[in-house]
């Protein structure tokens, strides 16, 4: 890591040392265009000295939304060395939501991508101009909006400029100094703006070369990931920013989540960090394909597959390399050929975060020679607390507290950490900040979970999740929707019964994997909605429900009654975060019927049994 006083002085320092060297690609009318480090750094001063045209004041935040691309880092990187503070939003936000990030940030200044994303935030200035004073817009690609300042154009000015400003705001910034927001994308509430210094991410990026080694010291890896998942959000910052200043690594802007395939095999990543609901994706469609493999060629892979989770079982639980001839054929006849194919050939670290998720599903790439390594922390911890060490993942957990940072289990059960890597609170959001951080000055996460014998720490719900049925049991739905999500044509599920007698499940199939659905329940591939009324479909799908979940918890655990939904949960529907994670409250109130049938009377709703 070259320096410690922030990450664009990191930045700067890899355009002094390896000025040729590639650091970021991004496509251009459809063809590829890379930046080198000394392209990279030259393009942010010219940015910063652009703001500081614009009348930007030292620690004045700057609104950024757009997907991922080259020039949302160049304008993140140009504003935090103006010590400016970025205040993304997501691309997804509403205007009410836009407002009020301009609002709470009091941005004068606002960078979207495109014409549509610019428009939402003139929608937003003129849904409340007495408290919204945007005075700047720039549109980051050329021609998208001719009435906003083009990021170009911001360019041009600043090269017109003297560098004495900029480079005196660089010599000031310090570890105390907020450099970015990130506005929790909001299961509940209003988005509160998460303020992080540089201290913040320094210590954050510290402690992760030190969790994964793999990165840094004289035999590293190269470090090269795809920034797909959005950039307002603290595990795509990590992943982007963080570790590859850190690394001086390459990274593959891909700005929509649909073709993330297709960039990762242009780019075959050595790190790649999917939120479960990706991972579970790629597995729906790797089993759909596996499946269809019959004969001798279905009974290698299924014999491949088998050696291959033998042996990583049991290498994760030696911690040391374990090799074997069978495990050598396993891999260049099967595994390797499944793994090029999906463009993870090069893959060194696998990660997840955000949600819980399934081990059935780390069990699943595990069999192909993929060992995905769990992380836990939120945008309030600087993305992480805990996590699996490199070659240390544990099935079900979420490893260790990273070295610096304090973790512990309160009596109700809920996570409390503390560390550098703790946010000071909430841009402007008192009450918030000190419901957030007690006295001691820990963080309460709201989340609920457990430490094994080993020190290894495993998310058991989140307190707000809490059912508490009619017989008084409290219940975090967590545990049956991880087993649930596991059956084959369901994408996902979400327990309801709070105050009721007994719990049930709505659920939402897989558009992916339909074929395998109809197969299972005996029945012919019909439209996602078709299937979802298809009677076979439902009992096929409880009498999984009851081998597969119900077995494995306790009574009152179980699943009685379940409800086939004729949609896809999205984010567009309101009914995910950007993340993928679930929003309980928006699928409550936008389910009430479906909700109330569950639990009306035998006559009034076929119980499934």
């Amino acid at each position: 890591m070259k320096s410690t006083q922030s990450l664009v002085h990191q930045l700067a320092a890899h355009a002094r040392e390896t000025p040729d060297a590639p650091a970021i690609h991004g496509k251009v009318d459809g063809a590829w265009k890379t930046l080198t480090w000394a392209e990279y750094f030259a393009q942010v001063r010219e940015v910063a000295k652009g703001l500081i045209a614009l009348g930007h004041q030292p620690g004045d935040c700057v609104a950024v939304v757009g997907a991922n691309r080259m020039e949302w880092v160049l304008c993140q990187f140009g504003i935090m060395a103006a010590k400016g503070v970025p205040a993304p939003g997501y691309p997804t936000n509403t205007v009410e939501q836009f407002a009020h990030i301009l609002r709470n940030s009091r941005a004068k200044i606002a960078i979207a991508d495109t014409a549509a994303l610019v428009g939402q935030y003139r929608a937003a200035v003129a849904l409340d101009p007495s408290q919204v004073q945007v005075e700047h817009l720039v549109a980051m690609l050329d021609g998208e909006d001719d009435p906003a300042m083009s990021l170009a154009a911001l360019r041009d000015k600043g090269r017109a400029e003297p560098d004495t400003e900029l480079d005196q705001r660089l010599a000031s910034l310090g570890h105390e100094d907020t450099c970015l927001l990130i506005y929790t994308s909001g299961t509940t509430g209003v988005a509160k703006g998460v303020m992080l210094d540089h201290g913040n991410l320094l210590s954050m990026q510290e402690m992760l070369f030190r969790h994964v080694p793999i990165f840094s010291g004289p035999e590293r890896k190269p470090y090269i990931v795809v920034s797909y998942l959005p950039l307002c959000h603290i595990a795509e910052q990590i992943m982007t920013n963080l570790m590859s200043m850190g690394a001086g690594g390459e990274v593959y802007f891909c700005p929509d989540l649909s073709q993330v395939k297709d960039y990762l095999l242009a780019a075959r990543p050595t790190v790649f960090v999917a939120v479960p609901r990706v991972w579970e994706k790629f597995q729906a469609a790797l089993e759909a394909k596996l499946t269809a493999t019959t004969g001798i060629k279905g009974a290698l892979a299924g014999w491949a597959r088998e050696t291959e989770l033998a042996a990583m079982t049991r290498e994760l639980a030696e911690k040391a390399p374990v090799k074997g001839l069978g495990r050598a054929l396993a891999n260049k006849l099967v595994l390797g050929k499944v793994r090029a194919a999906l463009g993870l050939d090069r893959l060194v670290m696998a990660g997840t975060a955000a949600a819980p998720i399934s081990v059935g599903t780390l069990k699943f790439f595990a069999s192909l020679g993929i060992a995905i390594h769990e992380y836990y922390g939120m945008s309030e911890t600087t993305g992480i607390v805990t996590g699996c060490r490199y070659g240390e993942a544990r099935f079900g957990t979420v490893g260790t507290a990273l070295d610096g940072c304090e973790v512990k289990v309160a009596e109700d059960g809920e996570i409390l950490a503390r560390g550098r890597t703790m946010t000071r609170g909430y841009l402007r959001m008192p009450a918030e900040t000190q419901e957030l951080i007690d006295a001691e000055s820990w963080v309460h996460t709201g989340d609920l979970g457990a430490f094994d014998a080993d020190g290894y720490l495993k998310i058991t719900g989140r307190k707000k999740d809490l059912l508490i049925t009619a017989g008084g049991k409290n219940v975090a739905p967590a545990e049956m929707e991880g087993y649930i999500n596991q059956i084959r044509g369901i994408a996902q599920a979400v327990v309801v019964g709070d105050r009721m007698p007994f719990l049930a499940a709505l659920l939402v199939l897989d558009p992916e994997n339909l074929d395998g659905l109809a197969a299972d329940a005996g029945t012919q591939k019909a439209s996602l909605e078709a299937m979802a009324k298809d009677p076979k479909v439902e009992k096929h799908l409880f009498a999984a429900i009851e081998a597969h979940c119900n077995t494995k918890v306790a009574r009152y655990q179980t699943i009685k009654r379940i409800r086939v939904l004729p949609v896809a949960f999205s984010v567009d529907g309101g009914e995910l975060t950007p993340t993928m994670k679930i929003k309980r409250s928006v699928i409550a109130q936008k389910y009430s019927a479906e909700i109330d049938a569950l639990f009306a009377s035998k006559d009034e709703l076929l119980s499934a049994q």
